[in-house]
Parts: structure tokens; sequence; C-alpha cells
């Protein structure tokens, strides 16, 4: 008796190549990054070869896109060939049977930021109210919370900028 059975968690390193065979069978191909940890507890990362045939192809085609965090159940195949210049060549790959989303759509929509190059621009300044000169005023939060009438007319004067002849507060 044998038992061969893969089960893979890792993400996607680039979206799905999927062909049809001359029975109109869909076929998927992507690799997976799994990661691992080795004797000496350093990180590493292997990038594992999927097939998926039929319905599972079908599936990553519609679903599946680079860097989704994905979970593949299936067989070990080995394939064995000789290449043009005579050297027998061998690679292994998984033949999917199941596969599963890992994340939340929450979770994913926040990875998808996680690539993007953010820049951060300066914030607005007013040249004609304020100079670099100018000091910074401070203010004591006690005393306006002590003065009512401080704290009122700091409303009705953002009450003011706020409200417009369209809108009006």
């Amino acid at each position: 008796m044998s038992y061969n059975k893969v089960i893979l968690v890792g993400r996607l390193t680039r979206d799905p190549e999927i062909r049809s065979t001359m029975n109109g069978n869909n076929v998927a191909n992507f690799h997976l990054a799994v990661d691992r940890r080795t004797s000496n507890n350093q990180d590493g990362t292997d990038f594992i070869r999927i097939v998926a045939f039929g319905k599972q192809a079908d599936f990553a085609s519609n679903y599946l896109k680079k860097g989704k965090l994905i979970l593949v159940e299936g067989s070990l195949h080995i394939n064995q060939w000789t290449d043009r210049d005579n050297i027998k060549r061998e690679t292994a790959e998984i033949w999917a049977n199941r596969m599963n989303f890992m994340e939340t759509k929450k979770a994913e929509q926040a990875n998808e930021f996680s690539d993007m190059d953010i820049t951060v621009e300066e914030g607005f300044f007013d040249k004609d109210r304020v100079s670099d000169t100018d000091p910074i005023e401070e203010i004591d939060d006690g005393a306006i919370l002590e003065n009512d009438e401080l704290l009122e007319e700091s409303f009705s004067d953002l009450e003011n900028h706020l409200s417009s002849d369209d809108k009006p507060i």
C-alpha cells in the first residue's frame, strides 16, 4: 500500500496560466511561495509548481491571482524526460485536488496596500496668514473648559466656517 498526499499553504507568485487540452479541458499552472523553517532556525521559501485540472482549473482561472494566500491539497507527481542534449531531467509538481482561500476578504484587501509605494505630500501652508517666524501659540485646554463662553465662541466660529449657502448648519 502507498499513500501520496500533500497539503500546502502559500501565496501565488503570479497569476495562474490557463491552457486547454485537445479535449477542451482546462489546465491551470501556477507557483506557490511556501515558507519553511530550516534546522538552524533560519527562514526559507520554497516555490512549488501547482497543476490544476477541470473544475479546479476553472476555479484558479476565475478566483486566483498573484499574492492570494491559499491552501492546496493534492498529490506529488515527478515528471521525467530527456532534454535536447540527451540529459535526463525531472521536476516535481503538485496536482491539486482541492483549493481553499486562507484569508478573509478584509485581510486580503489590507494586503493589497502593503506593496504599494506611498508618498507623503506636504500639508497646506498659507504664507499670507502665517510666516516662518511666527511663534506657535500654546493653548491651555483647562482654561477653555473652565470658560464656557470661550468654548461656545470657538464652536460658533467653527460653525460659521463650515456652513455654506447650500447647506447651512
